[in-house]
């Protein structure tokens, strides 16, 4: 690949990738409905689509503190509030997921037909997006029988206690993650000695 094709790939990908985040403002704050999130940069590069997890406008009952989708995740975006996510956060969503599949390959199934996809930051902030099927709306069936969508975005910031991965896969991966981190910053401290 020479370099204006290669210069082209990366215009095509950073496109597509602020048409996703204009997507997810425009569900999250103006009148659009839905907004697909592309899992895999190829599929972005080739607009092949064969697994698509959608943000969606969703909805959010105040009296019984149940939702889904933006209207249910524009409570965390509150300075504050319990499992508050900032607006970057949220702008990010498409590379969190595609990140967290990077490494895991696959979303955590809850058992209950739900998807959870897990992480933590460089700040040690961990962070749960949970999906469900969608589920087609009296004649019109969804796009695609393996097409999730989000119906809930957090942090573990303000939470009364540190939140615990449902996914022992991604536990153990952390937990590997801080213990080799420790050894590291127990021999560099050696080494200065």
């Amino acid at each position: 690949m020479n370099f204006k094709d290669f210069l082209q790939k990366f215009q095509d990908i950073e496109r597509s990738l602020q048409k996703e985040k204009r997507g997810i403002v425009n569900v999250t704050f103006n009148a659009k409905r839905a907004t697909p999130i592309k899992t895999d940069l190829e599929v972005i590069e080739n607009a092949i689509i064969d697994y698509v997890v959608h943000y969606v406008k969703g909805w959010h009952n105040t009296k019984r503190d149940k939702g889904r989708g933006a209207e249910h995740i524009k409570l965390h975006l509150e300075k504050g509030s319990e499992g508050e996510i900032t607006i970057e956060e949220l702008l990010n969503l498409g590379n969190s997921l595609r990140e967290y599949l990077k490494v895991f390959k696959e979303p955590f199934d809850d058992g209950r037909g739900g998807k959870v996809y897990e992480w933590e930051n460089d700040e040690g902030v961990r962070f749960r997006i949970a999906t469900d099927k969608i589920k087609g709306e009296g004649l019109i069936p969804p796009l695609s029988p393996s097409d999730e969508q989000i119906i809930s975005f957090y942090s573990d910031r303000n939470l009364s206690q540190r939140m615990e991965f449902k996914n022992p896969k991604v536990k153990a991966y952390y937990e590997n993650t801080q213990s080799q981190t420790s050894i590291l910053n127990q021999a560099h401290k050696r080494k200065q000695k």
